[in-house]
């Protein structure tokens, strides 16, 4: 699991008012985002040192305006606009724009001091701002040379970050920031795992990252169902999808057992080789979540070769239903298909989620902001949206209709591959969203959980 860290992963430190900014070699500066002011004057009373009108003529306090400014005494600062309408989102704009913004200049040394919002508690403008620091200061750089010159290393992440919250209590608060901290190193692990390439991140290299978090969280519990395993349970759809792979398929049953007074009241989180990147699996146990999870990583190369699957091939699913598989590129849904029904056979969960990116229409349908979310449960679909909304990791629920089930119909099988949807999370897009793998889900389904602990306890 190792060999997926980054060279660079800066650390993000929580500091109270009183403490000092430590002190650094070079390369530092301070961030200080400012209030839209009503007048000139306004903008230079919110800063910590005297400003010329000269200096601040161009810079309004306008949503994601920048502007650096050297000061006689102390470290460069970088002002970062927050607009007149600051809201969570604004805000988590804003801390991106910092980041970039001194990521481009060089910087490896960077002081936030987190800003007074009225419509926010300092306790998640602290998170927000910590939370994003460590989205934004995100580079897959493994394959990078060591930097020659300054234009490389312009590129990789910030060393060190310090936010410095006003009226935070280190002491009663500290721990929810380590949560969103937490939460948001996860989702770098998972950005890691789409941006590695497939000769890397094949089934056995997911399967061994599996192993590895289990040895190191006593209550994890893996169980992995090699290819005979997958042929002799039914599994046929899914040993069909990987069976000319260089890699055979496995599925690979991560079972996280943290109520054990309630061992029978299971959720089911499921998904295929890059969506189970998004399982925050390891967050569980170490923020202590007491909800039992049943996460299945349905692992199979979809490989072209003489051994590979044909058009129109029919194929026996675990549920008994014949399947004609009419387009071998729509691979995912045999493999979640099969998965599904093992998974709710073996451990009866009163909940199923799954995440996956099974077509690119939900994009056309929904653009790149939020996720399309179905679901056969109302209730089920409130609480992700909620937690959608407080993660930012947003949804929207889209239809099942009755008729989408008429489509599936074979003329000389039970069903067709394609023409389906299955309840799933599709990945969206936001500001400090990387080029690359997003890591979507992993703080939605965290979120989620989290709640749903509350209720099932």
């Amino acid at each position: 699991m190792h060999r997926l860290q980054q060279k660079v992963l800066g650390k993000v430190k929580l500091l109270g008012l009183k403490d000092s900014l430590p002190a650094t070699v070079g390369k530092a500066a301070q961030v200080i985002f400012v209030h839209k002011p009503s007048n000139e004057e306004a903008l230079k009373a919110a800063l910590p040192f005297p400003v010329s009108n000269e200096v601040l003529a161009d810079f309004k306090g306008n949503a994601k305006e920048t502007l650096l400014l050297y000061p006689k005494d102390g470290q460069r600062t970088l002002l970062v606009g927050l607009g007149d309408a600051i809201d969570e989102v604004s805000l988590r704009d804003a801390t991106h724009e910092a980041l970039a913004n001194l990521k481009s200049r060089g910087v490896r040394h960077a002081f936030l001091r987190a800003p007074t919002v009225d419509s926010l508690s300092a306790q998640r403008v602290a998170e927000l701002v910590a939370q994003t620091s460590v989205l934004s200061n995100y580079e897959f750089n493994r394959h990078l040379s060591a930097p020659e010159d300054t234009s490389v290393e312009e590129k990789l992440p910030l060393t060190d970050i310090f936010v410095q919250a006003s009226t935070l209590s280190l002491d009663e608060d500290a721990s929810s920031v380590a949560e969103k901290l937490s939460v948001a190193e996860e989702t770098l692990f998972a950005r890691n795992l789409g941006n590695e390439r497939s000769d890397v991140v094949d089934p056995a290299f997911v399967e061994q990252v599996a192993v590895a978090s289990a040895a190191d969280l006593p209550n994890l519990h893996v169980t992995v169902l090699q290819d005979a395993d997958l042929r002799s349970k039914g599994l046929n759809m899914m040993a069909l999808v990987g069976q000319a792979g260089a890699c055979p398929p496995r599925l690979v049953i991560l079972e996280y057992r943290g109520n054990p007074s309630t061992p029978d009241d299971r959720i089911a989180l499921v998904g295929k080789v890059r969506p189970t990147a998004s399982t925050p699996i390891g967050q569980f146990e170490s923020n202590g979540l007491r909800v039992n999870v049943v996460a299945a990583l349905a692992l199979a190369e979809n490989a072209i070769g003489s051994k590979a699957a044909k058009p129109h091939t029919i194929v026996k699913s675990l549920k008994g239903l014949s399947v004609e598989v009419n387009n071998t590129d729509a691979e995912g849904r045999l493999v979640l298909a099969d998965t599904l029904t093992y998974v709710q056979q073996q451990y009866k969960p009163h909940t199923v989620i799954d995440v996956a990116t099974l077509t690119g229409a939900c994009v056309v349908a929904l653009g790149e902001y939020s996720a399309g979310l179905f679901s056969n449960a109302d209730d089920l679909a409130h609480d992700l949206l909620e937690a959608g909304s407080v993660t930012h990791e947003r949804c929207w629920r889209l239809p099942i209709f009755a008729e989408h089930s008429a489509e599936l119909k074979g003329h000389q099988s039970d069903s067709r591959s394609t023409g389906t949807v299955w309840p799933a999370m599709y990945s969206a897009a936001r500001s400090y969203f990387p080029k690359g793998a997003t890591g979507f889900g992993v703080q939605v389904l965290f979120e989620y959980l989290k709640k749903a602990q509350q209720k099932h306890v």
